[in-house]
C-alpha cells in the first residue's frame, strides 16, 4: 500500500478520536510505522493526537491502585485505562485540556528546572513546558497575593485553559483564573507570560473548546437578556524586518444575545457536546421543563430548543468543585449504561443526597439518592457530581 495511502488510514482511525487504534494500526509493520507520524513525537503539537475524550478519574474512598497508576476515562466508549504518571509525583492537576493534563509543580518541590507549568500528554508522555507563573507575573496582572513565596499555586477548579497550535506547530496557552481579570497566554518558546491588555469578569459559565473560550454574562442584573462570548486566541503578527513579531489578543466578542423570547432563565451552563456548545438552562413558564440550544443555532436566530442531544447524557455539576475534572460535561450512553440517552443528570436543588434526572424526549424527572460513602452525608462532601456517578469521591472534610 503506498504510504500516503497509508498514512490517511491512519488519519481516519483518528477522526473517531481512538488514539489506542491508531496506536494498534502503527504495529501492524514497519511499513506502516514509518508512513504514519509518531503520536510520542507529536502528542502535544499535533491536535488530531489529543485524546479529547478521555478525562482522568482520582481514586476514591477506600478505592487506590497500589501500583500508582490513574484511571482514565473514554468518555463515549466508557473504556477504562490505566496509567502510570511519574510526572504527578512532583507537580498536580490544575486542568485538562482537550484530554492533556495541565500541570504544575508541587508547593513541597522546589523549581530547580525551571518547568513549574507544563501540559502532559497521559498515553504518550510528551510534555510541553511553559514558563514559570511567578508572583511577579500575577503581580503584572493586577492582582494582589498574600503569599511571600517567589511564586503563586493556582488552584485546581479555579482554572480554565485553551490550548492552540500555532504555525510551525508551537502550542499557545492561554489561561483563566477566577482570581484574575486578564488572560495570561505563552507559547512553548516564550520566556514569560503575557496579558490580555483588556480586562473582563471571569466567571464559573466560561469553558473551552476546540481552541476558544465561551462564556455567559447578564450586563446588568435586573436585565432579560443573556450574553455569550467568545474569545479567540492571539494572533501571531510580524511587525518589522523578518524576525520580530507580536500577537494581536482581540477582546470578547459577543456571539449572540439571548433575549426573554427564548423563555430559559438561571441556572445556566453552557456544556461540549459533540464538538458543539450547548446552553443548558431552565424553563422560564414554571413547568419545570429543562431546555438545551444550541449556540450555533442561536447565533442564526433559531430559538427552538433541542429534543435530543444525540443519545448522550450531560452531566451538569452546578456546584464549583475542586476536582480536576471538567465540571460539566457530555457523556456517551455507552460511558453510562445505567442512565438512558437524551437526558441531563444534576444535582437536586433542594434535596442535596439526592441526583435528579430529566429525560429531553419524555419531558420528565427521576431522582437518585447519592452519599458519601466516607461522611455518610452528601451535604459534608466537597465533590462533584461526577465523581458520584462513577464513584470516585474523594472529598476531605474539616
Amino acid at each position: 500500500m503506498p504510504a500516503d495511502l497509508v498514512e490517511l488510514v491512519g488519519w481516519l482511525v483518528l477522526a473517531d478520536d481512538d488514539l489506542r487504534g491508531y496506536v494498534r494500526f502503527r504495529s501492524v509493520c514497519t511499513h506502516v510505522r514509518s508512513s504514519t507520524p509518531c503520536p510520542r513525537a507529536n502528542g502535544i503539537a499535533v491536535a488530531r493526537f489529543h485524546p479529547r475524550r478521555w478525562t482522568m478519574l482520582p481514586e476514591g474512598h477506600e478505592f487506590h491502585l497500589e501500583d500508582g497508576r490513574m484511571r482514565f476515562l473514554n468518555l463515549d466508549t466508557g473504556a477504562f485505562v490505566r496509567r502510570r504518571l511519574p510526572l504527578l509525583d512532583d507537580h498536580r492537576v490544575l486542568c485538562p485540556v482537550d484530554g492533556l493534563l495541565l500541570l504544575q509543580r508541587s508547593r513541597q518541590h522546589d523549581n530547580e528546572n525551571g518547568d513549574d507549568v507544563c501540559l502532559l500528554h497521559p498515553f504518550t508522555g510528551t510534555v510541553a513546558k511553559f514558563p514559570p507563573i511567578t508572583y511577579v507575573t500575577m503581580s503584572l496582572g493586577s492582582i494582589h497575593w498574600s503569599s511571600r513565596m517567589n511564586r503563586p499555586y493556582l488552584s485546581p477548579g479555579r482554572v480554565t485553559a485553551s490550548l492552540s497550535i500555532g504555525a510551525g506547530r508551537v502550542p499557545m496557552l492561554m489561561i483563566v483564573l477566577l482570581d484574575l481579570r486578564r488572560i495570561l497566554f505563552a507559547t512553548t518558546k516564550d520566556k514569560q507570560w503575557s496579558f490580555s491588555a483588556w480586562s473582563f469578569s471571569p466567571d464559573n459559565s466560561i469553558i473551552s473548546s476546540q481552541g476558544k473560550f465561551y462564556m455567559l454574562h447578564k450586563p446588568t442584573p435586573s436585565t432579560d437578556e443573556l450574553w455569550i462570548f467568545q474569545i479567540d486566541p492571539p494572533r501571531h503578527e510580524k511587525t518589522s524586518g523578518l524576525t520580530s513579531s507580536s500577537f494581536s489578543f482581540q477582546p470578547p466578542k459577543v456571539i449572540t444575545i439571548l433575549c426573554p423570547k427564548a423563555k430559559i432563565r438561571s441556572p445556566f451552563e453552557l456544556v461540549e457536546c459533540d464538538s458543539k456548545i450547548l446552553l443548558v438552562g431552565s424553563s422560564s413558564d414554571h413547568s419545570k421543563r429543562m431546555l438545551v440550544y444550541s449556540i450555533a443555532d442561536l447565533i442564526h436566530g433559531r430559538l427552538v430548543p433541542l429534543k435530543s442531544i444525540g443519545g448522550n447524557t450531560l452531566l451538569i455539576d452546578i456546584a464549583s468543585s475542586e476536582s480536576v475534572i471538567r465540571r460539566s460535561l457530555s457523556v456517551g450512553f455507552m460511558a453510562v449504561p445505567t442512565i438512558t440517552g437524551d437526558t441531563i443528570v444534576r444535582r437536586d436543588l433542594t434535596r442535596y443526597r439526592y441526583l435528579e434526572q430529566y429525560h429531553l424526549g419524555n419531558v420528565t424527572w427521576s431522582s437518585r439518592a447519592v452519599v458519601c460513602t466516607k461522611h455518610n452525608a452528601y451535604w459534608r462532601c466537597t465533590c462533584g457530581l461526577i465523581n458520584h456517578i462513577y464513584g470516585v469521591c474523594h472529598c476531605f472534610f474539616y
